[in-house]
């Protein structure tokens, strides 16, 4: 587990330094590009870690044994499994790519908004490059893609957003759900109409497409480490009430949504654990990127919490990512293996 905290050291030793040095564009992105490449080299050439590892390999030979018929909406996935193995990389192939994806969406969402994004990789990591992006292949790649359409829709580009949206959830279908934050900045009354005939049936064809999660023999016990993630930061959009009333429509109900989605996250525990944990994900990297975009905009002054944002929230993951490692009965899957290690 080692290398997942000299991961998190790096990105704000990185972090720190690169804001420091107030680079031009193209030098930014020649480090952004750079550390992406070493990352890359380190995490996507992994070698069985997460849970998940061989259920991948049976989704590949599923895949590659089906290649040329719609069986799945996560057509994306399917076809990066087909393509890998006409390459003759196989899975190796299939989770080099994965990691490619979640990498350049991941640093891409946070430098589209002016945010430091080694910081920000470092806040989320411990959630979406670890726990996430070391297990939950498919929806690690929807997640990164999703935070990179948020970029979009924070602008008022909404076609662009749903153009990513779309786009996450031939990864995983849950990503589609998303699209409910179109109507986001729609008046009160006009809100009725695109819940019931669009974002209601969109959840009622997700649960149907992850029946499984619904399982009552399915339990996660790590939602409240997650949803714990979820709380803090609903503290400080909370504590900042004034500035976050001022804030444009789409980034106040963003707010709102992130304040009420840790409550609703454990009520939603209650039908499946595993279910709420999965779309939890989804609400760590927003809520992340809703802060640490408030923070740049903040004026430093000692007695503004949100001043002392980021820390708090890397605090909160930290402590988190270290009860897990203590607690967890899935360490050993997650114990780091790389390719170029086996004999």
């Amino acid at each position: 587990m080692t290398i997942y905290y000299v991961t998190f050291l790096f990105l704000f030793i990185v972090g720190f330094i690169y804001e420091r040095l107030q680079l031009k564009k193209g030098a930014e992105i020649f480090i952004i590009a750079s550390i992406l490449l070493v990352m890359l080299v380190i995490f996507g050439f992994r070698h069985e870690v997460g849970v998940d590892w061989f259920n991948y390999i049976r989704v590949y030979e599923r895949h590659v044994g089906d290649a040329w018929s719609f069986s799945t909406p996560e057509i994306a996935y399917k076809y990066l499994n087909v393509f890998s193995d006409m390459l003759g990389t196989g899975i190796v192939g299939v989770i080099f790519v994965s990691t490619l994806l979640l990498l350049l969406f991941s640093f891409a969402a946070p430098y589209r908004l002016g945010i430091n994004p080694f910081y920000y990789m470092a806040l989320v990591a411990p959630y979406h490059l670890v726990v996430s992006g070391m297990n939950l292949t498919r929806q690690s790649i929807a997640i990164s893609i999703f935070i990179f359409a948020v970029t979009y829709l924070l602008q008022k580009r909404k076609l662009l957003y749903a153009f990513w949206i779309f786009a996450a959830s031939m990864f995983h279908f849950s990503a589609i759900l998303m699209l409910g934050f179109l109507f986001i900045d729609f008046k009160k009354r006009y809100l009725i109409p695109p819940l019931l005939f669009i974002v209601i049936p969109l959840l009622a064809v997700a649960l149907k497409f992850y029946d499984q999660y619904l399982d009552t023999e399915m339990q996660n016990a790590g939602l409240i480490l997650r949803v714990g993630f979820l709380f803090p930061a609903a503290l400080l959009i909370l504590a900042h009430k004034k500035k976050w009333i001022k804030m444009d429509l789409i980034r106040f109900r963003l707010c709102l949504v992130t304040v009420l989605m840790a409550p609703g996250l454990l009520v939603a525990s209650l039908l499946s654990t595993t279910m709420a944990d999965r779309f939890s994900y989804y609400f760590i990297v927003l809520a992340a990127l809703l802060i640490m975009e408030q923070v740049i905009k903040s004026k430093r002054r000692s007695f503004d919490l949100m001043t002392y944002a980021s820390p708090l929230l890397c605090v909160t993951a930290m402590v988190a990512f270290l009860i897990w490692h203590m607690g967890s009965g899935y360490i050993p899957q997650y114990e780091f293996q790389h390719l170029f290690s086996q004999k």
